[in-house]
C-alpha cells in the first residue's frame, strides 16, 4: 500500500516491529494511519490503539483491518483464522468500537467483516 500511495505523491512513513523497526513516527502527527492484519497479533491492543491515536491529528483517520469473528462459540471453534498460531487475540466490531472510544476515537464506518475506519474526536 505504501508503494501505491507514494506513486500518487503521498508521503508515507512505514513502521513494523520486525521488518521496519525504526520508530519513524516519533514526534509526528498524521492525517491518516493504516494497520493491516496487525491487531490479531498484539499482546496489548488497547495500548497500541492509544499510541496510534496519539499520533493522529485532530479529526485524523485510522483504518484497521483484521478479520472479525461473529461472537458465536460454535463458529469460533471452526474458524480458520484462529488456527494461525501468531493470531493471539480476536475482535468483534463492538469490541473494537469500545476500545476506540477509550482512545478518543469514533467509528466512521465498518463492513462488519474485516475493516473498521476510525476518526479522532
Amino acid at each position: 500500500m505504501s508503494y501505491l500511495l507514494e506513486r500518487r505523491g503521498v508521503r508515507v512513513d512505514c513502521y513494523d516491529k520486525f521488518y521496519q523497526p525504526k520508530p519513524c513516527y516519533e514526534n509526528k502527527l498524521y492525517d491518516f494511519i493504516t494497520s493491516t492484519e496487525v491487531f490479531e497479533h498484539l499482546e496489548n491492543p488497547l495500548e497500541t490503539l492509544q499510541l496510534l491515536s496519539s499520533h493522529l491529528k485532530p479529526h485524523g483517520t485510522l483504518a484497521l483491518m483484521t478479520l472479525f469473528h461473529s461472537n458465536d462459540k460454535a463458529h469460533f471453534l471452526q474458524w480458520w483464522y484462529r488456527r494461525d498460531p501468531t493470531h493471539i487475540i480476536f475482535y468483534t466490531p463492538k469490541t473494537l468500537e469500545m476500545m476506540a472510544e477509550k482512545c478518543g476515537l469514533c467509528v466512521l464506518k465498518t463492513d462488519n467483516k474485516r475493516i473498521m475506519i476510525l476518526k479522532k474526536k
